[in-house]
């Protein structure tokens, strides 16, 4: 969940669509759809490999897919772009990126249920380990009138009958 939030599902569902139909994405394709502002669109010329906020925004769009395995991506000193894979059009007949996002938040749920169980476990430990003492106290108690009251019988079974 940390690699993408849910700002960019939009974008990145984008992306595989993109893929799918043209069998390739890139960072132009992101700024022709308006997800990736230019700060500076005087310039005629947009240079890739420049530090500029958007050109990093579409790398790291590019990285999560191929994180993702969603797209073969190639990362040049020129260009980056992904390519189509078998798995991109079963992932977007999938529910794509929006519904990857809701499974990684179901499960993030689940994680926090499970922490909040191990923790309730833990307590109820502590409890028993606390009550533990006057629990073998008790059944040490049970055991010897158990046994008294062995005695006690045997005796009776035993004594003579006047």
């Amino acid at each position: 969940m940390k690699e993408f939030n849910k700002t960019d599902i939009a974008a990145l569902d984008f992306m595989v669509k993109t893929a799918i139909e043209k069998g390739f994405v890139n960072g132009d394709d992101l700024i022709e759809a308006g997800f990736i502002k230019l700060e500076n669109t005087s310039d005629l010329e947009f240079n890739v490999r420049t530090k500029e906020i958007p050109v990093d925004e579409s790398v790291r769009y590019i990285h999560i897919l191929d994180k993702q395995g969603i797209c073969e991506c190639f990362f040049n000193r020129d260009s980056e772009f992904a390519r189509k894979n078998e798995r991109t059009f079963q992932f977007q007949k999938q529910g794509g990126f929006k519904a990857l996002y809701a499974d990684l938040k179901a499960e993030r749920k689940r994680e926090k249920l499970e922490v909040r169980k191990t923790v309730v476990d833990l307590d109820l430990t502590e409890k028993t380990l606390k009550d533990l003492p006057r629990i073998k106290f008790l059944a040490w108690g049970g055991f010897i009138i158990a046994i008294l009251l062995l005695l006690k019988e045997l005796y009776i079974l035993i004594k003579p009958q006047p």
